[in-house]
């Protein structure tokens, strides 16, 4: 004999508790996380880092400088077109390879980097200006040249 409660009242109770752990569960799962106000870290580099990176940086400049100055003492013949070509190369890949080189080396110090991203991006404004049809000549250009050279002499400084 069985007095007060059916025998069903445990199963339904462990149900009933079971969907509300279910629902409480699914709930916080879907619960947006609170906003993180705060910037991530800024990563620590020992000076041998910042160090290493300058070096491999400032070796990558050094690279495009000696390139452009042997395409700046080539003769240039009768054809303007070859020169034209040679110096969009070494613009197009150079402003490549010294964002790679950035990209690479994280702990390049800021005023460096900042630089060198100028240059790359100068280097990249120069061949489009020219596939343009833009000439040295061209006042539009001035500007592009100028920052080049200004973010140039930049690198140097800050590579010595």
């Amino acid at each position: 004999m069985t007095f007060g409660r059916p025998a069903r009242w445990p199963t339904f109770t462990a149900l009933l508790i079971s969907l509300i752990a279910l629902a409480v569960g699914i709930a916080a799962w879907f619960r947006p996380t609170p906003p993180n106000d705060q910037p991530p870290p800024k990563p620590a580099y020992t000076q041998q880092q910042i160090a290493d990176a300058k070096s491999k940086v400032c070796a990558a400049f050094a690279k495009l400088d000696r390139a452009g100055g042997v395409n700046n003492a080539l003769p240039r013949g009768s054809d303007p077109v070859v020169a034209a070509v040679n110096s969009r190369q070494i613009f197009d890949v150079f402003s490549r390879y010294l964002s790679a080189t950035l990209a690479e080396e994280p702990a390049t110090p800021a005023d460096l980097a900042t630089a060198v991203r100028k240059q790359a991006s100068t280097l990249e404004e120069v061949v489009i200006l020219d596939q343009e049809g833009f000439s040295n000549s061209d006042p539009e250009l001035k500007p592009v040249v100028d920052a080049n050279s200004a973010s140039a002499d930049t690198i140097r400084q800050l590579c010595k």
